[in-house]
């Protein structure tokens, strides 16, 4: 009975952190998640036996739910997607919670508190970064990103500020149950309840004076954004039941795109987005320049509205001259002609009839989706041989990406957009990158169809949200099923799409080219809680030599 109550505070911890995420937005939820779990840590310190691998399975369980409840939807693009994150995600989680136990055990308690939120902070940055492991979808801070109101300081600290607020919340909770449960005296529980409350309300405070305080900076633009509704499988339009229409030509399907916009274009419209991949045809550095989709637009937007940037996905493949020689990339992959080329999930923007097309490549890939490890790849062509099977194939989804930011400018080049595609939004510092390089709005692209009608896509939307506030930038928001729309500097939602039909919106918003603290200085708490972390553990690590050595 014992074990079988252990077992459901574990899975109560992991249900309670997951329900402080969209669509359920339970920010009580996220206060009280991790202290169920620090209960049972409590209890298996006080024992000798099997502690750190108890710890762990504790630990392991309680993330495994987390993950698997928060992300389940993934399912729908892969089962993969769901499956891998639980495994390894949790288990990284779950050495951290071990080191937090040994520096209580074998440190201090006060010790172990800072560092059980250090070292959450450290491992979320680590995510946040681009490596072959990369996860950020489930940052704690970002089961915030529909309070806007209480997190107007995430301009200064980002969303692992918002991590390190719940944590330090969860560890007052825990202070008061641990008062209670050992019977101390009233004025103890009532001065731990009185530092709870202060953890809990002085953040906020401070946000509703930054949020009712705040004014929108910047001169403003008048900007489209298109939602066609279409299978992301069969590229075909659909109705608001997700049944398909008749199928289209490429050309056709673009004519649709502008007779869509037409509904609410005129003459005064700066900018038009469409989701990720819009353009139907794969394009290519042999085919852009004489792309009969890019050739419609074109003609649409210079016979009708000639002040008009549209900025627009495409699939794009770029060609490789010359001999590549044996070691050859990891993203390159190989035509049946035999010629070498690397894809990209790209963006270009369309604002004059003899433009040069500038382009953007998505960099932050889908892990399992758009990259896998090099060594996955070299190992695959190790064991294949291509030589006596002309037929002979790799799994390599590995997308070529670019090495720096790119910035889209307007006519009159006062107008500086932010082309952030799909996945990229969820990487808060990796953003400010394109704030430093003059961004005055962001413009997300994306195509969110895939996961179907499920949390995903409103968690994507919040994630923009949380992006306005932290840079102090508009956001012009592209997707192709939804949600599209608009969001201020202080991530208030201005319009929003109905998800599954064909909308599309216009709205007036403002362009500030003022740096955020955050925007100048990135992710400083994420960095603090690397050092920190790392100069814990060598501090355990010397603890444990020193009493062996006695």
């Amino acid at each position: 009975m014992k074990k079988l109550k252990a077992i459901g505070l574990l899975i109560l911890s992991g249900l309670l952190m997951a329900s402080s995420f969209a669509p359920y937005d339970f920010i009580i939820g996220g206060m009280l998640g991790i202290v169920p779990l620090l209960i049972i840590e409590d209890q298996i310190s006080k024992e000798d036996k099997w502690r750190k691998f108890r710890v762990f399975a504790s630990a392991y369980l309680v993330f495994v739910v987390y993950n698997f409840v928060t992300i389940y939807w993934v399912r729908n693009a892969a089962w993969i997607g769901v499956i891998a994150p639980a495994i390894v995600n949790s288990a990284f989680f779950a050495m951290a919670i071990v080191a937090y136990s040994s520096i209580k055990s074998r440190l201090s308690p006060k010790a172990a508190y800072l560092s059980l939120v250090m070292l959450w902070v450290a491992w979320e940055y680590i995510e946040l970064q681009d490596w072959d492991l990369s996860w950020p979808w489930l940052t704690y801070g970002f089961s915030l990103s529909n309070w806007v109101k209480l997190i107007q300081w995430y301009s200064y600290t980002g969303a692992l500020g918002g991590t390190a607020w719940l944590l330090i919340v969860n560890l007052f909770v825990f202070f008061v149950y641990k008062s209670w449960k050992l019977k101390e005296d009233s004025f103890f529980i009532i001065k731990k309840g009185i530092q709870l409350g202060l953890v809990v309300f002085v953040p906020i405070l401070i946000s509703l004076l930054q949020y009712y305080t705040y004014e929108e900076k910047g001169f403003e633009q008048d900007v489209v954004v298109l939602q066609p509704n279409m299978n992301p499988y069969s590229d075909r339009f659909m109705d608001s039941k997700g049944n398909e229409l008749k199928a289209m030509s490429a050309v056709a399907q673009v004519r649709r795109f502008t007779e869509i916009a037409d509904k609410v274009m005129d003459e005064d419209v700066d900018f038009l987005l469409m989701h990720e991949t819009a353009l139907p045809q794969t394009e290519s550095n042999l085919t852009l320049p004489y792309s009969a989709s890019v050739g419609v637009l074109k003609r649409w937007r210079a016979s009708k509205y000639p002040n008009l940037s549209i900025l627009t996905g495409l699939a794009y493949r770029e060609f490789k001259e010359g001999e590549i020689g044996e070691d050859v990339p990891a993203t390159y992959k190989r035509s049946y002609d035999g010629r070498y080329y690397e894809y990209f999930n790209s963006s270009i923007l369309i604002n004059g009839e003899n433009d040069t097309l500038p382009q953007y490549h998505k960099s932050m890939l889908v892990i399992g989706v758009e990259r896998i490890p090099d060594y996955f790849v070299y190992f695959q062509k190790y064991l294949t041989d291509f030589d006596s099977d002309a037929d002979a194939n790799i799994y390599n989804p590995n997308n070529g990406k670019q090495a720096e930011r790119e910035v889209f400018y307007g006519k009159g080049d006062s107008a500086i957009v932010a082309p952030v595609i799909c996945y990229e939004s969820l990487f808060g510092d990796y953003i400010t990158e394109y704030v430093r390089k003059g961004a005055n709005f962001l413009g997300v692209i994306t195509n969110d169809a895939w996961w179907g009608n499920t949390a995903g896509y409103q968690q994507h939307w919040g994630f923009s949200r949380m992006r306005a506030i932290e840079t102090r930038r508009s956001v012009a928001r592209s997707a192709n099923t939804g949600w599209s729309g608009f969001i201020n500097q202080r991530g208030d939602e201005l319009q929003k799409s109905t998800y599954l039909t064909q909308d599309v919106l216009r709205q007036k918003i403002q362009l500030n080219s003022e740096m955020s603290f955050y925007a100048q200085y990135g992710d400083i708490i994420g960095k603090l809680g690397v050092w920190f972390s790392i100069m814990a553990l060598l501090n355990l690590l010397v603890k444990k030599v020193t009493a062996k050595g006695v």
